[in-house]
């Protein structure tokens, strides 16, 4: 009775996706072109048993296109006539006797009695009742109705809701996905404006260098050219001496003037390359402080630019800041919408099971007079026969009808002793009736009520899930981006009915494309469930956290920021990691370290780095 028989297993795809449409429970159904039972066959030993039936689908007798069918409903079930019997075989097959005792493989047992109770309800009713009858079922189908039709706008109603939450948190993830290539942005500018500001502070610590040397260079430019026309004096004095010597033949004076004479040329030539030498380093220096002065506005100029794109950035992370706080906003609007949206749908479901209870009771009551009715019809029928009859009788002969009355009171008189408290009997069953009555009606009620408290307590904890997976998923889209420097988030198989599906890990790591846990490299799936855990440690703190090598097959940039999280983490909780990484030792408040000594045991010591 839990299975549906279906001509394929496309009518059961078809029929499950029903169901999911309608929201309206689950069931298994059993296509008849892909059903195929068990093969069980009964060995000589189960024959020759005591009390041994047959195997219970050797005992139906049905079309042969339902043969699969009854094999996979009664797979190995065997018969036996009574308990006592099927005992010798408890736990080796699955029983079931005559008497309706079942004995299941693993040791289990049922059976006993049960009770097949019917009540019957006697009274009139007449036409005003029936009615009145007939217009309050009337006014609670047209109710029903109109719940149906409230419920069918609530459930418009959260679908659009739900729609536009998705909505909102597909533009939400954009603008944070905006948000950070923007900061990125900003970050590498500001690199670059550090970098030009660095190379404008070298830029004019040169030019100030080379100020100096210019300084320098003038400065000695102008001695030399003060000292210029002394030496040309002196070196005329010493040509005017030369041309008297050597007009007074004086050969030796005129050795000696003429030695001086060239060592002052020399010299006159050595300050002349000098003075060559500082004029080109001075013409060099002016062509290089042109160029440092073209640079240096070239500079400003990209400074400048940098600036206005730094900007224009903040300009931008201002303005998605302000559009994630209004998307916020009215994603808490949604969410309070949707819960009152929530709250309602329950009252009405609650309204609607009452009245259906009572649509019930009516039809059961309208059912129980309509027998009753037709039972007087019958009861009126049955006296107009007998006054007829009676009146015929009158009509015989008076002597035969005195006979009769002497056959009767000796019939009377046989009859006797007669029971005096059939009566009070009766009085006592028709209070007992009452009672249960009143029992049957107040469980019933009782019944409703625990019915309407589980489909509430099942909209709460909906309701909570559903909160506690938005914050672990939004805390594990923010570290994962921390870590990885790319995007990722949480999944569930199943929205409508998350509580029986899974859950998945969906990442898309810097440089790759998205991928599954299933699918990608150690390093990937670590600083991934890395992620995981430090999502749900910012919901629901542990007291501390005991990490083994979890930075094993992380490279070093990875493992100094996984170091960094830790570290930042430790501030609401307490992490004992063991590793073997530098950056992860480095990062540690107190390192302890395990080495082996001498012989087969360890060591512990404790470091200070």
């Amino acid at each position: 009775m839990g299975n549906m028989v279906v001509e394929n297993d496309s009518v059961g795809a078809a029929a499950i996706e029903l169901l999911k449409q309608k929201r309206a429970g689950r069931m298994t159904f059993l296509p008849l072109n892909k059903i195929r039972g068990g093969r069980f066959s009964v060995n000589e030993n189960l024959r020759r048993a005591a009390g041994f039936v047959d195997a219970a689908v050797n005992l139906i007798e049905c079309d042969g296109r339902y043969q699969e069918i009854f094999a996979y409903v009664f797979g190995s079930t065997v018969v036996f006539s009574n308990l006592t019997d099927a005992r010798r075989y408890l736990g080796q097959y699955r029983i079931v006797t005559l008497d309706g005792e079942i004995l299941e493989t693993s040791g289990a047992m049922t059976g006993g009695s049960s009770t097949n109770k019917s009540t019957l309800h006697f009274g009139t009713v007449d036409a005003m009742d029936a009615a009145e009858e007939a217009r309050t079922i009337a006014a609670l189908q047209e109710r029903i109705e109109e719940i149906e039709r409230i419920l069918e706008r609530c459930k418009i109603a959260i679908d659009r809701a739900a729609v536009a939450v998705k909505t909102r948190s597909q533009e939400l993830m954009e603008a944070k996905q905006s948000l950070r290539e923007h900061q990125l942005r900003l970050e590498q500018l500001e690199s670059e404006i550090k970098n030009l500001q660095a190379q404008q502070q070298q830029v004019r610590s040169q030019i100030a260098k080379n100020t100096q040397e210019l300084t320098d260079s003038r400065s000695r430019l102008q001695l030399l050219e003060r000292e210029l026309p002394a030496q040309e004096t002196q070196l005329q004095q010493y040509r005017q001496t030369l041309a008297q010597l050597e007009e007074s033949n004086s050969h030796s004076e005129w050795q000696q003037m003429q030695s001086g004479l060239r060592d002052r040329e020399a010299q006159l030539q050595e300050r002349e390359l000098a003075l060559r030498n500082v004029q080109q380093r001075l013409v060099d220096l002016q062509n290089q402080f042109g160029r440092l002065e073209e640079k240096i506005k070239e500079g400003s100029e990209k400074l400048q630019e940098w600036q206005v794109q730094q900007n224009a950035g903040i300009d931008a992370v201002n303005r998605i800041i302000s559009q994630q706080l209004e998307l916020d906003a009215q994603i808490a609007a949604g969410k309070a919408s949707l819960a009152q949206i929530e709250e309602k749908l329950g009252l009405e479901k609650g309204d609607r099971d009452r009245a259906e209870s009572q649509l019930r009771e009516q039809h059961l009551a309208k059912q129980q007079l309509q027998w009753q009715l037709q039972k007087l019809h019958e009861t009126q029928q049955e006296r107009r026969e007998q006054l007829a009859a009676a009146e015929n009788v009158e009509k015989a002969n008076l002597t035969e009808l005195q006979q009769e009355v002497k056959a009767i009171a000796k019939r009377i008189q046989a009859l006797e002793p007669v029971n005096m408290l059939a009566l009070e009997e009766y009085n006592r069953t028709q209070e007992r009736l009452q009672e249960l009555s009143q029992k049957l009606t107040t469980l019933a009620g009782e019944r409703t009520e625990l019915l309407l408290r589980i489909e509430n307590f099942t909209t709460l904890r909906r309701r909570a899930f559903k909160e506690a997976f938005d914050a672990v998923n939004e805390n594990f889209q923010t570290i994962f981006a921390e870590l990885s420097e790319g995007d990722g988030y949480l999944q569930l198989d199943d929205q409508e009915d998350p509580f029986s599906s899974g859950l998945n890990l969906v990442a898309h790591p810097k440089g790759k494309p998205v991928q599954r846990l299933a699918s990608m490299s150690g390093g990937e799936k670590s600083l991934t469930a890395l992620s995981f855990i430090f999502a749900l440690q910012r919901y629901r703190p542990s007291t501390f956290y005991a990490f083994d090598e979890v930075d094993m097959f992380l490279d070093g940039a990875n493992v100094e920021r996984l170091a960094r999280m830790i570290k930042r983490q430790s501030e609401q909780a307490q992490f004992i990691v063991v590793s073997l990484r530098r950056p992860m030792i480095q990062s540690a408040q107190r390192t302890i370290g395990v080495t082996q000594a001498r012989g087969a045991y360890t060591q512990v010591i404790g470091l200070k780095l």
